[in-house]
């Protein structure tokens, strides 16, 4: 339980990131953050239960990389 406590923890990090500095570095952080959520129990879940998070995950990801630098 300790692991998914740290992905909340990140999450919100990732959100006051994204609300008060960097939108990129707001997303690639809750996608970390996203990562370690599902990590411990991917064995146990579904296909579809594994599929939806991936596609959040891909989003992200490409969210930060689509949006211009300044």
């Amino acid at each position: 339980m300790k692991v998914k406590n740290l992905a909340y923890l990140i999450a919100a990090t990732g959100v006051m990131i994204g609300i008060l500095f960097s939108v990129r570095v707001g997303a690639l952080t809750i996608a970390a953050a996203l990562g370690f959520f599902l990590a411990p129990d991917i064995r146990q879940k579904r296909t579809i239960e594994i599929v939806i998070p991936v596609a959040l995950f891909v989003s992200l990801i490409t969210i930060a990389l689509a949006l211009p630098r300044r």
